[in-house]
């Protein structure tokens, strides 16, 4: 399971928006989280309770790495560029795209990546994710699945309420 921690610390730039600055994984300190006012836009991010969502890496030199979000905001980058998760794929930007957990909806960003962020054949720069939703970056394809904790069952099921991709 991946649960490295991104910390944002806000860098004044002077006039115009701000930078945002992100620490290399080997900076974090243990439990760092967005710290801070949030934004409109980030106010919306929620893991989805008794949900779980993973993301797994079907082919490419890091096939079989199944991360668990433990957080709303993930990164997924290439090994070694300090996103929350990495790949080792050398087409896969340090920081090629974010997969956000919203109350309604699973969304994946590219964050400005160089080879492209690609859902079937398409390049995608924001995209809705379904339940069980392919996505390629660099030579690696990965996969999103969601599972729905039925605590009254103690059993968990495929939530249904996601149209299939």
């Amino acid at each position: 399971m991946c649960t490295c921690a991104v910390e944002l610390d806000m860098v004044p730039t002077g006039p115009g928006p701000p930078t945002i600055a992100v620490s290399s994984p080997h900076d974090r300190s243990k439990g760092s989280r967005l710290g801070g006012t949030l934004n409109p836009e980030t106010t919306s991010l929620s893991l989805p309770q008794g949900t779980t969502i993973k993301i797994s890496v079907l082919t490419g030199s890091s096939q079989g790495i199944e991360c668990q979000l433990s957080r709303p905001l993930v990164t997924i980058g290439r090994l070694g560029g300090g996103a929350d998760i990495e790949i080792d794929d050398p087409e896969v930007s340090r920081l090629h795209c974010v997969v956000e957990a919203r109350r309604d909806a699973i969304l994946l960003r590219d964050l400005g990546s160089t080879n492209g962020t690609y859902l079937g054949n398409s390049r995608v720069f924001a995209v809705r994710l379904e339940e069980m939703s392919k996505f390629r970056i660099g030579s690696s394809l990965l996969q999103v699945t969601m599972t729905i904790h039925s605590a009254a069952e103690g059993r968990s099921h495929k939530d249904e309420s996601l149209d299939k991709m």
